[in-house]
Parts: C-alpha cells; sequence; structure tokens
C-alpha cells in the first residue's frame, strides 16, 4: 500500500495542496474555520502522517532534541528528564535521551551519535562538569551544559550549616565517584571551617549515587569508634539507603543520627521518616535548557547556571513534618 501523501489529503478535502500545508505547518498563513475542519477530517480518515525524513531535508530541523545524561533511573536525573520531555513536547520538539553510565568515554560517543542523527540541539548533564567543553563546538549542533557548581558549594554550606545550628559538630559527607561531587565536599568542608567544627576526613566517603551505595557508605560510617551524629547526603538515592542502614543498625533517625540530601526530589517528602533536602527548581531549569538549545545562534557550548534551591526542613532533622 502506498503512503497517503499531502496531495490526496488535498484530493479528499477539496482544497490545496498549500492550505493543507498550512493547517500541518500552523501557517504562514491562515486557514477559514470550515476549509480547516475538512482538513482535519481528510486527515483523519486516510490517516496521513507527515513524513518526518522529507521535512527534515526541506526545512534543515529534525524537531528533535538530544539529552545525554549519567542514569535516567536515578530520581533526580528522572525528574528532570520527565520535565525535559515536557518542555520539549511543548516547543514541538521529540527528546531523544541518552545515558553515558557515568562513563566520560560513553558520554562523548553518545554526544557524536546524537550530532550524526543532525538533532536540533543538545542538552547535556556532563559525568565532567570541569572539562573543556570548547571541544564540543565540532560537532555542529548546539550543546546547553546544566552545570551548578554555585549552586553545589552554597547549597551544601547551607546544609550543613542547619545541621551546626541543630547541635551537630559530628557531620559526615557521603557523595557519589563523580567529579561534580568535589564541589560538594568543598562546601561541607567550608561550613565546618567557618564555624570551627573539626574536620574528619574519614567522615567522607564517595559510593554510587545508588540506595546500595548509600548503605554501605553509611555502615561504614557508622561503626567508626568516633561516629559522626550527622549525615549529609548526595542523593536522595543515597539517603534512602542510608535510612535502612541506620535501621538495620539499630539506631533512629533524627535521635541517633540525622539527616539531610542534597538533591530534594519527591522521594525526600515520602520516606518514613520524611528527608530534610534542599529543593531545586527542576522545572525552571529544564525550560531553561530547552529555550536555551532552541534559541537562534551559531553552534556552540551554551550553559544554564540556575542557583536557586529551598532548604526544606523535615523530620530526618528533627522537624514536624510539613508533608502538606
Amino acid at each position: 500500500m502506498m503512503a497517503i501523501t499531502r496531495n490526496d489529503v488535498a484530493r479528499k478535502a477539496g482544497v490545496s495542496p498549500g492550505l493543507v500545508s498550512y493547517v500541518l505547518n500552523g501557517g504562514p498563513r491562515p486557514v477559514s474555520g470550515e476549509a480547516r475542519a475538512r482538513i482535519e477530517a481528510a486527515i483523519r480518515e486516510l490517516g496521513y502522517r507527515r513524513d518526518g525524513v522529507a521535512r527534515q531535508m526541506k526545512t534543515g530541523k529534525s524537531a528533535s532534541i538530544g539529552l545525554v545524561l549519567p542514569d535516567i533511573a536515578l530520581p533526580y536525573f528522572a525528574e528532570i528528564t520527565k520535565e525535559l520531555n515536557a518542555r520539549a513536547f511543548d516547543a514541538d520538539h521529540q527528546l531523544l535521551i541518552s545515558t553515558s553510565e557515568f562513563d566520560l568515554s560513553r558520554e562523548q560517543s553518545q554526544l557524536e551519535s546524537l550530532a550524526e542523527r543532525r538533532v536540533d540541539g543538545i542538552i547535556l548533564m556532563s559525568v565532567d562538569p570541569d572539562q573543556d567543553f570548547s571541544v564540543l563546538t565540532g560537532l555542529g549542533s548546539p550543546v546547553v551544559v546544566i552545570d551548578r557548581p554555585e549552586f553545589a558549594i552554597g547549597s551544601t554550606r547551607a546544609a550543613t550549616e542547619h545541621l551546626i545550628q541543630h547541635g551537630h559538630t559530628k557531620i559526615g559527607f557521603i557523595g557519589g565517584l563523580f567529579r561534580a561531587s568535589k564541589r560538594r565536599i568543598g562546601g561541607w568542608a567550608g561550613a565546618l571551617e567557618s564555624a570551627g567544627v573539626g574536620r574528619h576526613d574519614d567522615w567522607v566517603i564517595s559510593m554510587p549515587l545508588t540506595r546500595a551505595g548509600g548503605y554501605l557508605a553509611t555502615q561504614q560510617l557508622l561503626q567508626l569508634p568516633n561516629r559522626p551524629t550527622a549525615l549529609l547526603v548526595e542523593s536522595d538515592a543515597q539517603a534512602c539507603g542510608a535510612l535502612r542502614s541506620i535501621h538495620d543498625l539499630r539506631l533512629k533517625v533524627p535521635e541517633d543520627v540525622a539527616l539531610i540530601t542534597c538533591e530534594g526530589t519527591e522521594l525526600a517528602e515520602f520516606t518514613v521518616p520524611s528527608l530534610s533536602s534542599l529543593v531545586q527548581p527542576i522545572s525552571a531549569i529544564a525550560r531553561d535548557a530547552v529555550d536555551t538549545v532552541l534559541a537562534e545562534g551559531p553552534p556552540g557550548v551554551r550553559r544554564v547556571t540556575n542557583t536557586e534551591y529551598r532548604l526544606v526542613p523535615r523530620e530526618s532533622c528533627g522537624h514536624i513534618n510539613a508533608l502538606f
């Protein structure tokens, strides 16, 4: 069976092919309501589908945006991917998702693969946000890097200060294995130094950003002879593992160990106890990323550096739960 064409739709609706094109593309000329209704009815009856390849050849646009991120299964990356997908849809673009699995060489391969598909732009959440991104200019597609160093340092410092205000002087840090975690360690260390609180490097553990990683790190920290009484945890997935680990050690949150997490996804609201967290404006970050990657301009590397966050105290630091 031959594919249905715009000419077929035009004949069925009794209009010119040009009017069909105007309806499909939203212009550039207006179409009367009566003609539009006939065209849309013909499209439904014939089962017409636009030829994306032909459209791309004609316009030079693929109506697609690439996304490269470390791991779509982790709560933060899952939530921001959902928002990016929604914003791309609103912009009449499809989101093509690739993961790097926290591997820099795989990240580069995914970027090159998306560029070969002639996507209209690429959004990157990199394994190494401190790398030289200028080399990505050669991909030929605009690249937007979501990189928020000021947020990572400043918010982690604020979270550490929150624990200090609760009377904690033994504060451990559980982070990830990729380079961005160093920024959070810097914020943690800076807050301790400013408050005159002793820093113990054996209270810093790097583990995969998973529930199992959080579980193992907490087991190690809380079985030290001079264990911390509070933990700052990089990811909500790790924090869930930490809660289970604390339970298995027959300790209580927050009586024996206080917890605060740096991601602030919805998951943190529904754990028992609920997790104090740094809530990020994920919807705004996604909107800025999509708007930036589709903005007119020469191919190159642009950045989204939103610094906003809210510190939300919950039960894991001794606050009454204010979920709703």
